[in-house]
This record gives structure tokens, sequence and C-alpha cells, in this order.
């Protein structure tokens, strides 16, 4: 050893001369304490020194589980003991007292890739880049032709922010190994890392063909690609010949960067096949997590139709067309079900073909489900069917019905006083609707519009209120609109919150000259409002997405110098950039 790390003498020589010495006493003094250890355990039925060492390194003792560990280096596999080592030696700041233990035990494996790892790691932690560059020759001369070497030096480097190193490391296994495909992802992290990104999505794409586990770590590392340079990145995967794992982090970087939707499109051009199947099921589930849910619903849907046999697939995707707002979707895709008649899941197929129907108003069809299969939505389903019908019938506009249906669901629920809270609304009785919202959970679009409202007026009774709520909740939103700003005449405390809420709806049903003028009010007649701000960058951005720039900059100009203290003024001047073309618009939005 003491040849390896110079010869005796002076200056550095000598230094490392007396390194190599106490080293080897060291790893004597730990050999020593191996032999005593497996004297002292033999015949005893407490738990080794690597369990005692574990479960002390857990409970935050890592001073007392050095020495345990130490004594467990000598068992026919160290992996266990010399990691614990590095974690512990690196929490009591002593990681320098793992070189000479692990320099001992290179001496006997000096092949052996943890431990060369651990060298390497503990070199580079303690900032010794000359001894670790030495230690990765030795590593090489030790292992010729193993990509390992540089495989994990690169990602060490890369790890520590040496991009530059990890290339040179890198370009030297192509000159001593005559290929790269072994370390194409380290070749991809380091592309990255330097801003080469269609050259690292070309390596990711070739580490995936060999190491599929690699897929999320290529989304990871190709997810900030500046928009400019995607459509290189989306050529690179979308390349012929059509490959599954490559279309998987396709879809992945699309969903991240415009929409599930688009990440959809090029995972359903795969051709079908058992893995391909579990991937369109797969992406469902992550478009469901991204809240995309009628491309979660058509995931499934292209699934189902390759397991014919596999109902539940059916019902995934009833569910998400459901949460979609696509109540007739929904119940379209539960009819294979109900016609097969599977009682595995009865139940819950006809609570979602109850929602369903409460979602078109059908309140009538909800009553028949619930007078002919009772049994098998139980206690329980029976009791959220009534609450459902309830909902049906205020869709209905039938605000008696929808009483007398949760009266018969048996009521006390936290969702029975939900919707009591909702029917007082409806009913006008703004202050047993502020009371029951109040303890709601809920933080949906229509739970947050009513609370905002009752935050903004002291009236306890408003039926005029309550009516425009009403007709919002059966889905005419261009009556809505009408009747919220009707109502700004009266309930004077609300009116630009109500203002603003009917401009939106026009907005949102097409009728833009009606949300122009409502916007136009507000400013000049509420400017002292929060809703006037709102009002100025509502009409900029849909100016800026009719082409007129120079309207939405007056606007933004005007927002931005009037309303300094408003949380709107970030968004304001983010959407300025955009106005002005000093920032790159996006791709658009899912569904």
């Amino acid at each position: 050893m003491a040849s390896r790390r110079g010869g005796r003498g002076t200056g550095d020589g000598g230094r490392a001369w007396r390194r190599g010495v106490a080293r080897l006493i060291v790893a004597g003094v730990a050999l020593v304490g191996v032999s005593a250890a497996a004297g002292g355990q033999e015949g005893s039925a407490t738990k080794s020194p690597l369990v005692q060492a574990l479960d002390l390194e857990s409970a935050g003792k890592c001073r007392e589980a050095i020495p345990l560990y130490r004594q467990s280096i000598g068992a026919d596999d160290p992996v266990g003991a010399v990691l614990g080592l590095e974690r512990c030696y690196s929490q009591v700041g002593g990681s320098e007292a793992m070189l000479p233990l692990v320099d001992s035990l290179l001496a006997l494996k000096p092949r052996d890739p943890l431990l060369r790892t651990v060298q390497l790691r503990t070199l580079i932690g303690l900032r010794r880049g000359t001894e670790a560059d030495r230690a990765f020759n030795q590593w090489m001369a030790a292992s010729p032709r193993d990509p390992a070497p540089f495989r994990e030096y690169a990602r060490l480097l890369l790890e520590t922010g040496r991009a530059a190193a990890a290339d040179t490391v890198l370009r030297g296994a192509v000159s001593a190994l005559g290929r790269t495909r072994d370390l194409a992802a380290e070749f991809a992290q380091m592309q990255a890392a330097l801003g080469l990104w269609v050259a690292s999505a070309t390596s990711w794409r070739e580490a995936s063909e060999v190491m599929p586990y690699m897929e999320q770590a290529a989304v990871f590392s190709l997810s900030t690609t500046p928009d400019s340079l995607r459509e290189g990145v989306r050529e690179v995967f979308g390349a012929s010949p059509v490959a599954l794992r490559a279309r998987r982090i396709l879809a992945s970087l699309e969903t991240r960067w415009r929409s599930a939707r688009e990440g959809w499109l090029v995972l359903s051009q795969v051709p079908p096949s058992d893995s391909a199947v579990q991937a369109w099921i797969d992406f469902g589930a992550e478009a469901e997590s991204n809240e995309s849910w009628l491309t979660a619903r058509d995931a499934y849907v292209a699934a189902a139709a390759h397991r014919p046999n596999d109902r539940m697939l059916l019902v995934k995707a009833a569910t998400a067309a459901l949460t979609g707002g696509e109540g007739a979707s929904a119940l379209a895709l539960l009819q294979p079900v109900l016609a097969s008649g599977d009682s595995s899941a009865a139940g819950a197929v006809a609570l979602l073909e109850v929602r369903a129907l409460a979602q078109l108003g059908r309140a009538a069809e909800i009553e028949r489900i619930l007078a002919e299969r009772a049994g098998p939505l139980g206690q329980s389903g029976i009791r959220q069917a009534h609450q459902t019908l309830a909902w049906a019938w205020i869709r209905s506009g039938d605000l008696v019905k929808a009483r007398a249906a949760l009266i018969a669901g048996g009521g006390g629920t936290d969702e029975d006083s939900r919707v009591e809270a909702w029917l007082a609304l409806y009913e006008g009785d703004l202050k047993t609707a502020r009371a029951g919202l109040r303890r709601t959970d809920e933080t949906s679009r229509d739970v947050v519009t009513a609370m905002a409202l009752l935050s903004r007026t002291r009236a306890e009774y408003a039926p005029p209120v309550g009516a425009a709520f009403l007709v919002l909740a059966r889905g005419d939103t261009a009556e809505a609109a009408r009747q919220f700003a009707a109502t700004a005449e009266t309930l004077t405390d609300a009116a630009p919150f109500l203002l603003l809420v009917s401009a939106r709806l026009w907005q949102s049903s097409g009728d833009t000259p009606q949300a122009v003028q409502l916007w136009q009010r507000l400013i000049t007649d509420h400017s002292d409002a929060p809703e006037a701000a709102e009002a100025e960058l509502d009409w900029a951005r849909l100016l800026r997405r009719a082409g007129d720039t120079a309207g939405a900059i007056a606007h933004l100009e005007h927002l931005i110098l009037t309303y300094t203290q408003s949380a709107l003024v970030p968004q304001a001047r983010r959407e300025l950039e955009l106005a002005r073309g000093s920032v790159p618009p996006g791709r658009g939005v899912d569904e």
C-alpha cells in the first residue's frame, strides 16, 4: 500500500507514506475488533453487531453505531457495514476515516465496484480532486474494459455540478471502450447539464432501450428543456421506429410541457400489445393525477378495447368521465358492465350510474334505481344515493324534492350538512349558508365563489342571489350571468364581485361583448374594488388572445401602475412580457 501512495521521504511522498502506515494500523485494529466480536458472539442469542448498528443509526446514535459497523466488516458480505459506516461518518463529520478502511478492503478486493464507488464518493466529498482522479485511474487499471469506473465517476461528478469534468471522463470512456451504449444514461445526464438538450434526448432514448428503469430519470432530466428546443426533443422520441419506451417518455414530457392530451396522442400511436395496453393504463393514472379526466377516460377506453374481460377498466373510464363533467359519456361506458350482470362491483357501478344521472338532472331515473336496485347499494350506498338525488332535484330546480331526498336518506352526515347549506343558499338564506359552507373542506370553484360572495356582503337574506346560484347549478350559464348582474343593483356591498362573476360567465358562454361591457363598468364605477384589477387582467388576456397586442399592453400597464398593491401585479407583469413578445407563449392547456 505504501508503494501505491508514494515512497518514504519528505514532502507529499512522505505524507503519503505516513498516511499509508496509519491506515495499516487502523485496518489492523479493525481486524482485531472483528476477531473479538466473533469470539464474543459464539453461542450468543443477542443481535448481530450489524443489526445493533442499524438500530443505533436509526435512533440517531451514529457515534455509538460506528464501532459496531466496524466489527461487522469481517462478514462474508460487508456491504451493509461499509455503507453504514459511510453514512455515520458523514453524519459525525469523520468521512476521512473511511479512506484507510476502504484501502485495506480494496487490497483484498481490488475490483469491488461498491468499495471503489465509496472511495470515489468520499474523496469527492472531501474535495480531494487529485486523489479522486488517482483512485479512478486505479479502478480502471484493476477493471480494464469495464464501463463501471467511467459510469460511477461521471455520475458522482454530475451530482456535484461538474458537468465539464464528467464530459471529459465519458469521452475517455469512448476512447478506452470504443462504445457508448453502456454509458448512455451518463452521457444523457451530462448533456442535459451542459444544455445539449437534443443530444441528451438521443442518449436517453438509447439508454431506455437497454435500461427501462431509466424512463423516469429521462423525464426528470428533460422536463426543463427550454420551450424553443422542445420540438427537437419531440422529434428524437417520436422518430421511427415507433418504440413504446420512447413514446412513454415523450408522453410524460408532453404532460408536463403542454397537456396530458398531447401526451396521450403520442402514446396512443404505439401498436397494441400487452405492454402497450399496460402503458395506456399507467398513463390513464398519470392523467388522473394531473386532473386531466377526459384524457384519462380515453386511455382507459383504449385499454378496455383490448382487455374485454377487464370490466373495471370501463368503470375507471366512467369514473374519469364523470369527474370530467361528462355524465352522458359515463352512462354509456357503464352500459356493458350493467349488461354483464357482474355482481362483484354492482354497488359501486350503481352509485356511479346515480351520480351520472344526477349530473344530467335525471332525478326520476335515480328514484327508479333506488326502488329497484337498493340491495347492491347497501345502507351507506343508499344514503349516498339520496344525497346525489338531492343534487339531481336541485339541477331540476325543485328544492322541495331535494330536501325530501335528504330526509329520506336519513341525514346526519357531513355531506347532508353540506347539501343543506347549498339549499339554504339557493333559497336566499345567506346566514345559514354562510355558517354551513364555512365548515366544509371542499375547495371546488362553486364553493370558492359562494364563500367569496358571502364574505363580501352582510346581508342575511337575498332570494335573488340564491336564484342566480340555482340557475347556475342547473347549467344555464347565460341566464345565471344575467341574474348575477341584475342582483348587483340591489346587493350593493357585493356589487363589484357580482359583476365580475357575471362577466366571467358571459365570457365562458362565448358572449365577449357582454363581458367587456361589465369589465368597463367595473373599471369605471368600482375602481377602488379589488375586482377592478381582476377585470383589467381578464380583459387584457382576452385582447392578447384575439391578437390586439396594443390593447392588452394598455390594460396591463394601467393595472400595474394603478393597483400597485394588488396581488395580481406579478401575473400582469408576466402577461405584459408575453404581449411584448419577450417570452415565448405557452403551447396551450389540457382540454
